[in-house]
């Protein structure tokens, strides 16, 4: 009976660490399973974010130090010129001073507008998330200027409007909004991707490559 009661327990050992070990595989399986889209698209965007992030933080140091310098440099002089009795002058340098942050603050005031209009059209886009809905606005903002009738318009002098609606159609920037349901086969491919990746590994392909079939919703397909 001892013999026949441990063979019985060695059996039932061996078939829970084999349900247990179908458990991990399954689990496995599942983790393996993540979109390889939604992953490459947040990890391009991720990238991309953290440079223009970088690089923004980079600049409002480098303008908040040369403002300081100069507001310092100001400073001097009028002490100066006060200390010497110039009052005229220091009279006029004062008024420039106050000219010069009124127009500051006229300036962040129609930025102010600006970004508002902006965030508007933005908000009636199906971006993929809100990484990539900051990325869209910095890059736009960024080829937006002031015309003579001091309206902001994009720099080859179309509206923000219709800027922003040719910006969302552009096939360079699809990776940053989601995938429009397919409307059914014969659907063409979109202009300016060529069909060469088909039998081309993912390894090989540009990052350019990789965000346009993403957005197609191909990625899956490919060869890693």
């Amino acid at each position: 009976m001892s013999e026949e009661n441990t063979v019985i327990e060695q059996e039932v050992t061996e078939t829970e660490s084999n349900e247990t070990n179908e458990q991990e595989t399954v689990q496995e399986e599942a983790s393996d399973s993540v979109d390889p889209i939604e992953q490459e698209v947040a990890n391009r965007l991720a990238k991309m974010k953290s440079n223009v992030d970088r690089m923004a933080k980079e600049r409002d140091e480098a303008l908040k130090k040369a403002a300081e310098i100069e507001q310092q440099q100001k400073q001097e002089t009028m002490k100066r010129l006060e200390e010497e009795g110039k009052l005229q002058e220091l009279s006029e340098m004062k008024i420039a001073d106050l000219e010069a942050k009124l127009k500051v603050y006229e300036e962040e005031n129609t930025k102010l507008n600006r970004d508002s209009v902006v965030n508007s059209l933005l908000g009636s886009l199906d971006f993929r998330n809100d990484r990539s809905r900051q990325l869209a606005y910095r890059d736009i903002v960024e080829q937006l200027v002031q015309n003579d009738n001091g309206s902001w318009v994009h720099k080859s002098g179309t509206t923000i409007q219709d800027f922003i609606a040719s910006y969302s159609d552009n096939e360079d920037n699809s990776f940053l909004f989601r995938v429009k349901a397919n409307s059914g086969a014969g659907t063409a491919a979109p202009a300016g991707v060529s069909n060469t990746n088909e039998n081309k590994p993912l390894s090989e392909m540009s990052t350019q490559e990789v965000l346009n079939l993403a957005a197609k919703g191909q990625l899956g397909s490919f060869n890693y």
